[in-house]
């Protein structure tokens, strides 16, 4: 028994990194195919060069985010002081990688998770410290998802697509005031030494500094996402940064909902409905087009040649070692 379970360890890791390349290999086609060249050069061409650089400098900002979104949750699994020491190069392949496949292979939770398995296993991380990273980095995005929805149901419930106009305003406002509350609860219960014991489980606090930090790293993660997207669009009357943000979070609330990759469908429909008031549908769908192509595809594609080459890498030095000298 104890020898089946020896090999199973064994063979997991190179195995999950299969599946995890695979996945990352039928995410970009299911992307890539609902899309024509033809279609990216026309959206890129009716948007304006300084609009496009503007986009361009919001992505590398973005960039950044996606290198740090880890690094909350390696401060909670350091912890436990069982953590190896990790170069920031490697946990910032990890977050990059994680973060940007994560959205073209679908079930965000599951891939990331299964990417940082494979990485952070590599380098040596014990599982409780894979466990407290991964609990950290899929929290994490929620907590923005929360901030930022509660704070648009608070000041602009009436541009949210769909429930806007059908939903009386002080019962969007109070889903908005729950969502807040929710992440002041959170927070307040991260700050502590001691476990938080709930239904005979002790769960440790990842403490005040984490837990805010997860929540600035988020918002700011997804407000510069938004920023990208409301550079790419044609410039109307009227159409402020608050409204295409109430747009973006309705849309990414549905698309998570969905669990379909990116959102595809979901998003873009509700962004479509909640921008119908202010330009025709063709201009808003070719911005839509180009801010898939800036933010999902381009972090996505240079993430799976990282990832791929990272798995070629480490499948050549495993060889060299087990050549007899």
């Amino acid at each position: 028994m104890q020898r089946a379970r020896h090999r199973l360890l064994k063979y997991l890791p190179p195995v999950l990194g299969l599946l995890v390349l695979g996945g990352v290999l039928v995410g970009l086609h299911g992307a890539l195919k609902r899309l024509s060249f033809a279609d990216v050069l026309a959206a890129l061409t009716n948007t304006p060069r300084l609009q496009v650089y503007h986009a361009l400098g919001l992505l590398g900002v973005s960039f950044c985010f996606m290198l740090i979104y880890d690094v909350p949750g390696i401060i909670f699994a350091k912890q436990r002081g069982d953590f190896p020491p990790l170069a920031w190069r490697r946990i910032g392949l990890a977050s990059f990688c994680a973060y940007a496949l994560s959205h073209v292979v679908g079930a965000p939770a599951l891939s990331a998770a299964a990417i940082r398995l494979r990485l952070y296993a590599q380098w040596g991380v014990p599982p409780s410290g894979i466990g407290r990273i991964m609990t950290i980095s899929g929290t994490s995005f929620m907590a923005g998802v929360f901030v930022l929805l509660g704070a648009v149901l608070l000041l602009h419930p009436w541009d949210l697509p769909l429930f806007g106009h059908a939903v009386a305003p002080w019962v969007l406002r109070s889903v908005g005031i729950m969502l807040w509350g929710l992440i002041i609860v959170y927070i307040s219960l991260a700050h502590g030494t001691k476990p938080l014991t709930i239904l005979g489980m002790n769960i440790p606090r990842p403490g005040f500094i984490v837990a805010g930090a997860q929540v600035l790293l988020s918002c700011l993660d997804i407000g510069t996402a938004c920023g990208i997207l409301y550079v790419v669009l044609p410039t109307v009357h009227g159409l402020k940064y608050a409204h295409v943000l109430a747009f973006y979070m309705a849309g990414f609330a549905g698309g998570l909902l969905s669990g379909l990759p990116g959102g595809v469908g979901v998003f873009d429909s509700l962004l479509l409905l909640g921008m119908a008031g202010y330009m025709d549908p063709a201009a808003a769908v070719g911005a839509i087009l180009l801010f898939r192509v800036l933010y999902y595809l381009t972090p996505a594609g240079l993430a799976g040649v990282i990832f791929a080459a990272h798995e070629v890498f480490i499948t050549a030095g495993k060889k060299r070692a087990a050549r007899p000298k």
